[in-house]
């Protein structure tokens, strides 16, 4: 309903209620009623003015853009700041690798022809693998040499002599736990406490078809005088295979100081690290998804993406594939899987590379994904609370409406009924009521009796009824009760009702208890002759 047409509405009541003979009760709830449904409306055109009705939908809106502004925020300062400490780590291995050689007077060209000093150079290495690992809030570090203890084994060209150093659960306020574990290198570097060996280990990396290798090193040969932080590679691969955890690596090349490679290095960010520090925090939303994945074609790629929220949710995702973008809906983008599940959310690139970059057209994106029907669930909830506070008002409006309506017409009606019965009733403290007790006691004083004349258009009136509706009249005259007529004249009920309805428009009085008045003051005046 239109304001117009409801305004329309109650100009229409209120007409009825000028013209037709409602009693005072009925003419007081009414207007309270009409009162309270204008106010009502006031409001609610208040609300919908200040967008209150879209609190579903646009209250969330904010809520889901804060928390990807939070998100995208952490994971560019996570990973950016990753990328520049993959850098530090890379020269210093090389000032650190440059420097073993000269003390070992080997040549940086002689230097995988060297295996035997393998061990002694990763010892050395080590600490500033962990001093870089402390310096993130990475779960793992790494480097990666381009030479093997066993040149002379079956695929030693993919064996690679390394470190790989992991700490499996960083604490979530960024304070790192002790435990170390090593995953690739020499066992002998567990041996001192430092570091414990993990169920992964083994003694050197395999980079067949691994990007975090031949990723960087193709883009250094491609571009040597690129500089350090233009030849940072990050990709979804770990470099231990078998690992059954999502991580994301970045890489760098680690070169000597004529340009050759030594190898790579870089960090690992896993999933339980992920997990721990992007929680979605989306109010009423509790299976909620971050999500942070590489980007293919416009949608989110999930071979490999990093999650946190809801684990019964994303565990639902596909393994491979990807999440397809269906649509858009106001800020909010539509999703949906292979398996034909739904989601809503909203994503943001993550740009990891710089203009620059050989890997500048590849594309990341972060995420905030909901289940669609849980999103329209939480909404719809919102706005069945709106609903039901409209109605508990309302409600509260008719009780309240009723309640004065009593309160207030009942004292009026009582002392009208006194005074038709003949008492001299006090003062109702209304003063239209009060002249009107005091004008009728002036006319029953025995000084000033009531005129006949007084009555005169009420007694015509009465003439005017029909032969069954003055036997009516004269059994509600006579006291009779409104539940003996029917019997009395062998009417229905309803045909009763109808009767009454016309005597008390001939008789222009608006229900029995005014008609009785009438009758009572009539009585009193000697003419009930006239009416009987």
């Amino acid at each position: 309903m239109g304001i117009g047409k409801f305004f329309f509405f109650i100009k229409r009541i209120r007409e009825n209620a000028e013209s037709s003979t409602v009693n005072l009760r009925r003419r007081f709830l009414a207007f309270m009623l009409i009162l309270m449904l204008t106010t009502l409306t006031g409001v609610l055109f208040l609300l919908s003015v200040s967008g209150v009705f879209r609190y579903g939908w646009g209250e969330t809106e904010k809520l889901m853009q804060s928390e990807l502004n939070h998100l995208s925020a952490g994971i560019s300062n996570q990973y950016g700041g990753a990328s520049v400490q993959a850098v530090k780590m890379s020269e210093r291995l090389s000032a650190k690798i440059a420097a073993f050689l000269r003390r070992e007077e080997i040549s940086p060209a002689d230097f995988k022809s060297a295996p035997q000093l393998l061990s002694s150079l990763l010892a050395d290495l080590l600490p500033d693998i962990l001093s870089s690992l402390d310096a993130t809030d990475c779960s793992g570090a790494f480097v990666t040499l381009d030479t093997t203890v066993n040149p002379n084994i079956t695929g030693a060209e993919y064996s690679k002599a390394g470190l790989y150093i992991r700490a499996i659960e960083p604490n979530i306020s960024g304070i790192r736990n002790e435990t170390r574990y090593l995953l690739r290198g020499p066992s002998i570097l567990a041996g001192d406490g430092r570091l414990n060996l993990q169920a992964k280990w083994n003694l050197e990396f395999n980079v067949m078809e691994q990007l975090f290798w031949s990723e960087p090193i193709a883009a250094y040969e491609a571009a040597p005088l690129l500089p350090l932080s233009r030849l940072v590679y990050w990709c979804a691969m770990s470099p231990i295979q078998g690992l059954n955890e999502n991580v994301m690596v970045c890489s760098v090349p680690v070169l000597d100081e004529f340009g050759n490679i030594f190898g790579v290095c870089g960090f690992e960010i896993g999933q339980m690290n992920f997990m721990l520090r992007r929680e979605p925090e989306i109010g009423g939303f509790h299976k909620a998804v971050s999500l942070f994945s590489t980007h293919s074609g416009g949608n989110l790629k999930l071979d490999g993406a990093l999650y946190s929220g809801n684990t019964a949710v994303y565990q639902t995702f596909p393994e491979n594939g990807f999440m397809n973008r269906t649509g858009n809906t106001g800020e909010f983008t539509l999703y949906s899987v292979e398996n034909g599940a739904s989601y809503i959310g909203m994503e943001r690139e993550i740009r990891l590379y710089p203009n620059d970059s050989p890997y500048a057209d590849k594309s990341f994106a972060a995420a905030l994904i909901i289940p669609k029907a849980d999103f329209d669930a939480v909404r719809n909830e919102v706005r069945m609370r709106l609903g039901l506070i409209f109605f508990v008002l309302t409600a509260a409006g008719i009780a309240a409406s009723m309640y004065l309506s009593k309160r207030f017409v009942k004292p009026i009606t009582d002392k009208l009924s006194e005074a038709a019965q003949g008492g001299f009733p006090e003062k109702t403290n209304i003063v239209e009521i009060d002249q009107l007790l005091e004008k009728i006691k002036e006319l029953r004083s025995k000084d000033n009796p009531l005129p006949d004349n007084l009555f005169e258009d009420f007694i015509a009136r009465v003439k005017s009824l029909t032969k069954t509706e003055m036997e009516i009249f004269r059994h509600y005259a006579a006291g009779k009760n409104i539940n003996d007529i029917p019997s009395l004249m062998f009417i229905s009920a309803h045909t009763l009702k109808n009767h009454n309805t016309h005597i008390y428009q001939k008789l222009e009085v608006s229900s029995k208890d005014e008609l009785m008045l009438y009758v009572e003051l009539i009585k009193k005046s000697g003419l009930e002759n006239e009416i009987l």
